[in-house]
């Protein structure tokens, strides 16, 4: 089983092929839940990549903009 430790600012490193598995590069956002098992870690999806099935409902650029708006309020 891979493992990774904590540096002392908090930081790991995810081992090569899981990032690759899922995708995850430098930028990546995710989110980290707490279970009774232990942390999950998820990749949070990137709003661009859906970007056609919301063209019906807005402009891509005002849902980029209420996006990021709401994940900086999110991680203040």
């Amino acid at each position: 089983m891979p493992y990774s430790k904590i540096t002392k600012k908090g930081q790991m490193t995810i081992p090569i092929d899981y990032r690759r598995k899922h995708n995850l590069h430098e930028g990546t956002l995710v989110t980290i839940e707490e279970t009774d098992k232990g942390l999950i870690i998820k990749p949070i999806p990137d709003i661009a990549e859906s970007a056609g099935a919301l063209s019906k409902y807005a402009e891509l650029e005002d849902v980029l903009a209420a996006l990021m708006r709401g994940r900086k309020e999110a991680f203040r």
